[in-house]
């Protein structure tokens, strides 16, 4: 019977065992568990045995009975109690499970919180980068771009635009879709005489009204860059170049129309020069010269304008004898916008006694040369 009761209750020991121990331990539950049931079945047998077994006194059959009734109390309460352990153990199991699940939910919760918190964070730090980009990028004077964003944005331009002419390499190429770019240099006429004589505050408030007129001429596609200090620049995108006199012609007018009113009862009237050049240079040989080649030309372009008496506009073009000598196309010989490569168009200030178009045969010489 002690050795029943031990068999009874090691079941549970079994089970609190190392992970290493973990498969011989069933094995020895699982033996203990088949002889606990087999002493189960044995007790009709020795029931059977207490009372018709020999020719016995009635006591000893009395004894006998009572024995095995006994004994199979105890093996009932055993089994009453084992299987209350196990119930507890179940039970136990089943909280920590419900435990596990809550704890399991409200990581799950945790994590989902933090992920969203995360791409919150994301999306901010994104939104600030590209603040912090644009703030790079623009003018803190006059709020349009500044040089460092032209030069961040020139290259891939560029190369649009010469794979555009890639792709119609051996057509006629004066019949293309105008993809070109066009590089307008504008500078305020004697703007040092604001700062001299009114101060460097009236000198800023010029410029800041110089980029807002601008900014009311150039189309959306457009980009204006405050080039440094009183020159402003403009990449005109997908332009045909035979309109650029119209163009500026425009900007010239837009700048001397109406005074400008720096406050503090300061008005000054100001005229502006305009330089440009077209890019490709040069259509039938149009990777002669490179874009930032092309805005050198627009700067020297600028510089004939204000020599020939500033509000004006020039740009320098190429010449029919550059069409057909590109390999003598070089930044040095064609800066000067003088013959055989290059010739100059000067647009005149539309409220000059100029007359407001260009030269005639400098545009007869530009639509020779396919611009």
């Amino acid at each position: 019977m002690a050795w029943f009761v031990r068999i009874g209750f090691l079941g549970r020991d079994a089970e609190s065992t190392t992970q290493v121990e973990e498969a011989p331990v069933r094995g020895l539950g699982i033996w203990k568990a088949r002889v606990a049931m087999l002493a189960v079945f044995v007790t009709p047998l020795m029931m059977a045995w207490a009372q018709f077994a020999g020719d016995v006194p009635q006591h000893v059959r009395n004894y006998r009975l009572l024995l095995t009734v006994g004994i199979m109390l105890v093996m009932g309460v055993l089994v009453f109690v084992k299987q209350h352990l196990l119930d507890q153990e179940l039970l136990s199991l089943l909280r920590l499970s419900r435990h596990n699940l809550e704890e399991m939910c409200r990581l799950k919760d945790e994590l989902e919180n933090k992920e969203q918190s995360l791409r919150w964070h994301s999306l901010e730090l994104q939104r600030k980068n590209l603040e912090l980009q644009e703030i790079s990028f623009t003018d803190v004077l006059t709020g349009v771009w500044n040089r460092r964003y032209m030069e961040e944005i020139l290259t891939a331009e560029a190369g649009q635009v010469l794979r555009n002419y890639e792709r119609a390499r051996g057509g006629d190429i004066r019949k293309m879709d105008h993809r070109d770019l066009v590089f307008i240099m504008v500078d305020v006429d004697f703007f040092k005489r604001v700062n001299d004589e009114h101060g460097h505050p009236a000198g800023d408030r010029l410029l800041q009204l110089v980029a807002q007129r601008l900014t009311t001429v150039v189309r959306k596609s457009d980009v204006l860059v405050r080039w440094g200090g009183e020159e402003f620049l403009i990449m005109s995108r997908s332009t045909d170049p035979s309109g650029t006199p119209a163009f500026c012609s425009r900007v010239l007018e837009v700048i001397s129309s109406e005074p400008f009113d720096l406050g503090h009862g300061i008005t000054v009237r100001k005229t502006c020069s305009v330089g440009w050049a077209a890019f490709p240079w040069c259509r039938s040989a149009y990777d002669a010269i490179c874009a930032e080649e092309s805005i050198a030309l627009a700067d020297a372009a600028l510089y004939r304008a204000k020599a020939l008496g500033r509000n004006q506009g020039v740009g320098i073009i190429a010449s029919d004898v550059a069409g057909k000598n590109a390999s003598a196309i070089a930044l040095s010989s064609i800066r000067e916008g003088k013959a055989p490569l290059a010739c100059t168009i000067e647009t005149p200030c539309p409220d000059s006694n100029s007359s407001a178009q260009p030269t005639l045969d400098h545009l007869a010489s530009a639509q020779q040369s396919g611009l």
